[in-house]
């Protein structure tokens, strides 16, 4: 599951690949009212645009009352896109290569943040109290997409604030908030909207629950389906989330409810779209089995680990993302270095091995990452990546999964690693381990 894009390019030349503070101004909006206003200006201060377009759907130009997109050097989905535009293109490539020596190596690892949802329409298809619930409590939606949304660090006042902001985004194409229960419907309605679901070919993309609709259609299938696969949710959750006639109005043709809709119009009638409707909101859901991972760090692997394979494999590959080297990035360190993202940063460098040594910074004194804080404790680089495998039993899903009951969600305070992202492998867990057992050695044995 670790298939993290790459360093971003150590060149000035590029300034602030991820999570640079917004340098966008936040401007009031007069079509706003003072709630509405308030969560816009937290969402741009929480600087959801570094993955999000929040597109204002009815501006006939300009950004209207969305927020305004961060340049493309600052944004990690437009980069990666740009990133990934060269491909075949052994041109375009070489020109990069002048300025980015490292640019096939971007090529052959970027996986993630390629396609992301927009925000600015949701509330036209999604009901806003779901919104609510979501913010409090994310959860894996799209079992395709490895990425989670992270754990926002936001009181209570500033979430009710930011969906009144995505509601009145849309105005009164927007969903009423708290519908009202749907009538039960019968078991032969429900076969009815099963068959057709299938027939309009919805389970290339979506699944429903555990249960496989169709033989074959399992997650090597919807891999190799590719980026169109990967912001399908899984349909398990339509009844909680979309009302029914919204949803039958957004099967017949998705973009006349959500013009910022990727899904393809799938060619049925206004009546064939109810017996799907019925079939997503009434049918019996399988659970899966929640993933579960065992993973024995304790058990250090039989031979020397360098530093040069610890960076290859997992520092350099994904967490300098969010705690880069300020010196050689224009002096942004990334969200968990000089701040971002809702987060002040620790000041904790991983893009080189002196950075690692000096550890993060907290209440006001330098923190080692490397040795154990208190006798019988893992050291803190180790703790939190054991934690997002504690945090995944309930916020990552693949496929065909369920969630451990037992599993605690991610905390704001003190996430798991890599944020967002799925754990890091039992492999490469134990590598780390045995590193810092092995006294975290540095280049050439420092």
């Amino acid at each position: 599951m670790n298939r993290a894009a790459p360093t971003r390019p150590r060149s000035g030349a590029l300034p602030a690949l991820l999570f640079a503070l917004c340098a966008t101004p936040a401007f009031a909006s007069p079509d706003l009212d003072p709630l509405a206003e308030k969560g816009r200006q937290i969402m741009q201060a929480a600087e959801c645009t570094r993955c999000h377009g929040v597109t204002d759907a009815a501006a006939t130009a300009g950004v209207g009352r969305g927020i305004a997109p961060i340049e493309r050097a600052m944004n990690c989905v437009t980069c990666h896109q740009w990133i990934l535009g060269t491909k075949g293109d052994p041109a375009a490539i070489a020109r990069q290569r002048q300025t980015f020596p490292d640019w096939d190596r971007y090529l052959d690892n970027i996986v993630h943040f390629r396609r992301l949802p927009d925000l600015g329409t949701l509330t036209r298809r999604v009901d806003p109290a779901f919104v609510r619930r979501f913010l409090d409590a994310p959860f894996d939606l799209r079992p395709h997409l490895d990425e989670s949304m992270i754990p926002l660090r936001l009181s209570a006042d500033d979430k009710d604030a930011v969906v009144a902001y995505l509601t009145a985004l849309n105005g009164d194409a927007a969903v009423k908030r708290g519908r009202a229960g749907e009538a039960a419907v019968g078991p032969e309605r429900i076969e009815a909207g099963r068959q057709a679901f299938l027939t309009a070919g919805c389970p290339t993309c979506h699944v429903m629950g555990a249960e496989p609709l169709v033989p074959g259609y399992g997650p090597a299938f919807f891999a190799a389906m590719g980026d169109r696969a990967l912001l399908a949710p899984d349909l398990r959750f339509v009844r909680d989330r979309i009302p029914r006639a919204t949803l039958v109005r957004f099967i017949v043709q998705p973009t006349a409810v959500d013009p910022r809709s990727t899904m393809p119009p799938l060619g049925v009638s206004p009546e064939r779209a109810g017996q799907i409707a019925d079939f997503l909101l009434h049918a019996p859901v399988k659970d899966g089995p929640a993933p579960q991972v065992a993973i024995d760090e304790a058990k250090p692997l039989s031979r020397q680990v360098t530093w040069d394979e610890v960076f290859e494999e997992v520092l350099g590959l994904i967490c300098v993302h969010c705690h880069m080297n300020p010196e050689s990035n224009d002096g942004d360190g990334g969200a968990g270095n000089t701040g971002g993202l809702g987060f002040a940063g620790l000041q904790l460098d991983l893009e080189t091995y002196a950075g690692v040594k000096r550890g993060l910074v907290r209440d006001g004194r330098r923190v080692s990452i490397v040795e154990p804080p208190r006798p019988g404790e893992p050291p803190l680089l180790l703790a939190a990546l054991l934690r997002r495998h504690a945090e995944a039993g309930r916020d990552v899903r693949p496929p065909y999964s369920g969630r451990r009951a037992d599993a605690a969600g991610p905390d704001p305070q003190r996430p798991g690693m890599p944020l967002g992202l799925p754990p890091l492998p039992p492999e490469k867990v134990r590598m780390i381990a045995t590193w810092l057992a092995q006294g975290a050695p540095g280049p050439a044995g420092r």
